[in-house]
C-alpha cells in the first residue's frame, strides 16, 4: 500500500471520528422520549454503544455489541445520524478497497499517525478497530411509524451443500503442510463424485423490527434486523414514540425441527476445517 492510500484511510477514519463525536453530542442533548430496555438505559450509555468502534479486551471479533430500542430524534439528530452513516460508508469503501482488515502495517499506521485516534484507542483500552462495529449503519426512520413490533429471529443454522470437488478446492487453499489438512484431503478423495457434504454455519439470534405505517386507508409495512436502537424522527408538535412491544431481553431457545429421514446429518464433522458433515441414509 502506498503512502497516499494510508493517508486517505487515516483522513477517512478521522472524519468518521468527528462524525461520531458530533452524533454523540446531539444524542446526549436530546430531550425527546426514548425506550432503552437493555444494558444501555439512558442516552449517555446509548451514545457509548453507538460510537464504540474498538475491540474490547477479550471480545470475539465475530460478535458485535448490540441492543434494541427506540430513540426519538429532532432534525439536528437526524442530520447528525445521516452524516455519521455517510462517514461509515465512506470509510468502509476505502477499508474494503485497500483490504484494511488484512493489513497489519496499515492498522499500525492508523494508530500511530493520528493523535486523536491514538487517544481514543488508549481510553477504550482496545487493541484495534472493530470493523463490523465501525461499518454498521445506525438504523434511522425519517418518517415515524405508527407501530413497531420487536421479535427475536432464530434460524438455528444455515446448511450449504458441497460437492467433493468443492470441498477439496477449499482445503487446498489452506495450509496443506499441516497433517490435519492432509488427512481431510485424503478423506474427501475417498468420496464418490455424486456424494454431497453439508457445510453447517450456526446462526446467531437477531432482533427483528416489524414496522407499520398507517395513513388513512393505506397500510405500509417493513421489517429489518436491528442490532442498535432505532433513531426515529418525531413530530415536534406531538413528540410521542410509536406503539411498541417489549420482547424478552434474551432470545428464546432455538426450537429443534424434525429433519426428513433422508436428509439427516451426521453430528460428527467429516471435514472439521470446513464444518462439513456427511448426510446419513
Amino acid at each position: 500500500m502506498n503512502n497516499t492510500s494510508a493517508v486517505e484511510l487515516i483522513d477517512s477514519l478521522n472524519q468518521l471520528n468527528q462524525a461520531l463525536i458530533h452524533f454523540s453530542q446531539q444524542l446526549q442533548q436530546s430531550t425527546l422520549p426514548f425506550w432503552l430496555p437493555g444494558p444501555a438505559q439512558n442516552l449517555q450509555q446509548a451514545a457509548a454503544l453507538y460510537t464504540d468502534i474498538w475491540y474490547q479486551d477479550g471480545q470475539d471479533g465475530r460478535t458485535t455489541l448490540s441492543q434494541h430500542g427506540i430513540i426519538g430524534a429532532d432534525p439536528q439528530l437526524i442530520a447528525a445520524t445521516l452524516q455519521l452513516n455517510e462517514a461509515k460508508a465512506n470509510f468502509q469503501t476505502l477499508a474494503l478497497h485497500y483490504r484494511l482488515s488484512r493489513s497489519t502495517d496499515t492498522l499500525k499506521e492508523l494508530h500511530h499517525r493520528s493523535e486523536k485516534i491514538a487517544e481514543i484507542l488508549q481510553r477504550h483500552g482496545a487493541a484495534r478497530i472493530h470493523l463490523k462495529q465501525c461499518y454498521r449503519q445506525i438504523p434511522l426512520l425519517e418518517h415515524c411509524p405508527s407501530k413497531i413490533g420487536f421479535s427475536w429471529y432464530t434460524s438455528g443454522r444455515s446448511i450449504r451443500k458441497l460437492t467433493p470437488a468443492e470441498a477439496e478446492q477449499k482445503l487446498l487453499k489452506m495450509d496443506t503442510s499441516q497433517r490435519h489438512i492432509q488427512q481431510q484431503l485424503q478423506a474427501v478423495g475417498n468420496l464418490r463424485p455424486s456424494d454431497r457434504l453439508a457445510q453447517i454455519q450456526s446462526q446467531v439470534p437477531v432482533m427483528r423490527a416489524n414496522m407499520t405505517w398507517k395513513e388513512q386507508d393505506l397500510v405500509m409495512r417493513k421489517a429489518q434486523n436491528t442490532s442498535l436502537p432505532i433513531i426515529i424522527a418525531l413530530n415536534s408538535d406531538n413528540p410521542r414514540l410509536p406503539e411498541y412491544n417489549e420482547p424478552p431481553l434474551t432470545p428464546p431457545e432455538a426450537r429443534s425441527r424434525l429433519e426428513r429421514s433422508d436428509l439427516k446429518i451426521d453430528p460428527q464433522p467429516f471435514l472439521p476445517s470446513l464444518r462439513a458433515h456427511r448426510y446419513l441414509g
